[in-house]
């Protein structure tokens, strides 16, 4: 066997580690979906001291959003819209950047377009790209 090639042995190990991830990966999805049927994001916004209505219009603008990140590049959401339409929705959290990164982290334990929105909302820099021009 030449020091170029992996042993049996290592090729072993590998195709372990590879089982064990799959394996993680799937109770990852699991608790996931277990963790969305408890509703995090209404239970955050209850947190907050959010009103039905409240809760309702922000749903609402979830599920424009999920709507708009899925389609042409112009038409999709920024980081000021969004916090734009928060602002509307809740007023007295306006600027609150604890809010904020709160809601936009849960969106990864909600219901799957949710998580869906959450990806599109971290790959764009939310909200870490208002953090970066605070400091600028």
């Amino acid at each position: 066997m030449s020091p170029d090639q992996p042993g049996p042995n290592l090729e072993h190990q590998i195709a372990e580690l590879e089982a064990r991830v799959r394996g993680l990966e799937a109770m990852q999805e699991l608790v996931l979906r277990i963790l969305s049927a408890t509703n995090p994001l209404n239970s955050v916004l209850k947190h907050y001291g959010a009103t039905e209505t409240q809760e309702k219009a922000f749903s609402k603008l979830l599920d424009e959003l999920v709507v708009r990140a899925r389609g042409p590049a112009q038409n999709r959401p920024s980081l000021a819209y969004f916090e734009m339409k928060l602002a509307e929705i809740f007023p007295e959290h306006r600027r609150d950047r604890q809010f904020t990164t709160l809601l936009v982290d849960t969106l990864k334990v909600d219901r799957p377009a949710y998580r869906e929105l959450h990806a599109y909302a971290i790959a764009s820099g939310w909200p870490h790209e208002a953090d970066n021009a605070q400091r600028t």
